[in-house]
């Protein structure tokens, strides 16, 4: 197995329309060195910064050629972005014209073909294109409006993944020059950097920074830094792909980064970092949560936090459950079944979970649960958990509980290619639904009403959101 990585970088241009950048070549060279570190990332690197379309084309092919299926392949590009006359995406150089884009630019079809001959099973494409560039006083423009990127990368096999600085690339103007654009390249890159270079995109604290992670911390870094600017992804994977070691200690020496499709190494910790310091949050008249001593069930396990016991568990109201999707060789994604023992009815979860979701649960007693691959991690949290407003909800499910404002707001960020999106406030004391509110793209701020409760969660299934008070 080898991992190799090419970051593309130019900041330079000869054509005047295309002239001013923040410096991608400079936040290459850090990414190169954090990737190219035998702690961290272990790559084979190689920077190509400010050269010509076809010299650009031939370090892409050579990354992608003769390739085995346990290699890890990078593709790094920071650069402006460019859209053609029929709507497809182009990424500049040096010599790139943008009336002549076909033979000065490389394009996202070049990208995707190269990509689909790899017979790697890893393959991850990063994309620091957050504004499209402006074309100089003369040159025509046939096709305004927004470029959508992973429109440029269609899905549909599995072992690659894009990972954008933002879901669409637009022109922007100022006489013949780029304009001032409120979303900067380096954003991104720098969110990448820190999260491998300081560990702290390791969430769940196990020694190793997957994609998933690594996404779900720069989509963080970037949303607070810039609230104009969305980074989106889509990951077709079986398993998970490791991108780096973390250099926080874990009290374990961790074995060289695994190949892609691998089984993943044993998970110490709790699956999600907003949890790892968790805080139990009280409503009004409620009962503190702990987990109980010892089972009545001698069949039960008195549940801990972290993965379930095998088959049967006791817990105590309320708790969360976690359901990641760390498949080995399914692709119809993380299905758990549970039993409350007790009544005999089932806990309703959802089927076919790609990704991460957690649900607070707010029964007592015994629970009997299966899931349909051992890849899937299931995990238990005590309490309903504590987070601040305003936040970003990123994992798909329930929220933590959170002191209930006048009015909850909120924001859809991405709708994930969904026509609308979902969303139930819920009392935190009990889990009772409190109101409900449903929001298409072009809608501006839903708000939904606590009833004057004091904690409360928002359930949303598909979409990413910024929860404010209103």
């Amino acid at each position: 197995m080898t991992r190799r990585a090419l970051i593309v970088a130019n900041d330079t241009y000869e054509h005047e329309g295309l002239r001013r950048l923040l410096a991608p070549a400079a936040d290459a060279e850090a990414l190169a060195r954090v990737l190219g570190d035998p702690s961290i990332g272990d790559f084979d690197v190689r920077v190509v910064s400010n050269e010509p379309a076809y010299v650009i084309q031939e370090q892409i092919e050579d990354l992608f050629a003769d390739s085995r299926p346990d290699d890890v392949l990078l593709l790094h590009f920071s650069c402006h972005g460019l859209k053609g006359e029929s709507g497809e995406l182009f990424f500049a150089t040096r010599n790139t014209r943008p009336n002549r884009l076909g033979s000065t630019a490389v394009s996202a079809d070049f990208v995707q073909r190269c990509m689909r001959a790899s017979r790697s099973r890893g393959i991850v494409l990063l994309l620091d294109c957050c504004y499209g560039g402006a074309f100089s006083r003369g040159v025509r423009v046939r096709a305004a409006g927004d470029v959508d990127v992973l429109d440029n990368f269609p899905g549909g096999s599995r072992g690659r993944a894009v990972i954008t600085a933002s879901s669409a690339m637009e022109y922007a103007f100022e006489g013949d020059r780029l304009a001032d654009d409120k979303s900067h390249p380096s954003v991104f890159t720098s969110a990448l950097v820190e999260g491998l270079e300081t560990g702290d995109a390791d969430r769940d604290q196990d020694g190793w920074i997957s994609l998933n992670e690594l996404y779900d911390y720069v989509f963080d870094r970037v949303r607070e830094r810039n609230p104009y600017q969305t980074p989106s992804r889509d990951i077709e994977m079986q398993g998970e792909l490791y991108v780096a070691r973390s250099n926080r200690p874990t009290g374990e020496t961790r074995p060289p980064l695994p190949p892609p499709e691998k089984p993943a190494p044993k998970r110490h910790g709790r699956l999600w970092a907003a949890a790892a310091a968790v805080t139990v949050v009280l409503a009004a008249g409620a009962v503190a949560a702990v987990l109980l001593d010892g089972a009545d069930d001698p069949g039960a396990t008195a549940a801990k936090d972290g993965p379930l016991p095998a088959d049967n568990f006791e817990a105590r109201s309320p708790w969360r459950l976690g359901i990641r999707d760390n498949i080995q060789g399914n692709d119809v994604g993380c299905t758990v079944s549970m039993t409350h023992n007790d009544t005999g009815q089932p806990i309703p979860l959802p089927t076919g979970v790609y990704g991460s979701v957690s649900y607070q649960i707010r029964r007592d007693g015994t629970f009997n649960w299966s899931v349909n691959d051992p890849g899937c991690l299931v995990t238990l949290e005590s309490g309903a958990g504590s987070v601040a407003l305003p936040f970003v909800q990123t994992v798909y499910g329930d929220t933590d509980a959170f002191a209930a404002p006048s009015q909850v707001a909120i924001r859809v960020i991405d709708f994930r290619g969904n026509s609308n999106c979902e969303f139930t406030l819920h009392d935190a004391a009990d889990g009772g639904q409190l109101d409900f509110g449903s929001m298409a793209p072009g809608g501006d701020v839903l708000t939904l009403d606590p009833s004057g409760r004091s904690q409360v969660y928002v359930s949303n299934a598909y979409c990413v959101a910024r929860i404010t008070a209103g």
